[in-house]
């Protein structure tokens, strides 16, 4: 799998950021993984493979007005 940075400012570096896969299909994000056990406990029907991570609402506002305007996937 092949990913390309599309949303963040800090093009593959420590803080949060949105990379489309190469078939289309899937978005990466990364972020702060969610460790809160209170919070992780709302989330029971998540599946062991699967993981919660924290990004600002901003960064996927950013990645839907790329994706719009037609310069994500």
């Amino acid at each position: 799998m092949r990913l390309t940075h599309s949303a963040g400012s800090c093009d593959n570096g420590p803080c949060p950021n949105v990379f489309d896969t190469d078939d289309g299909t899937l978005v990466a994000v990364q972020g702060a993984q969610l460790v809160d056990a209170d919070a992780l406990a709302q989330l029971s029907q998540m599946p062991a493979h699967e993981t919660v991570v924290l990004v600002p609402r901003e960064l996927l506002l950013e990645y839907a007005k790329k994706v719009a305007d037609g310069a994500a996937v």
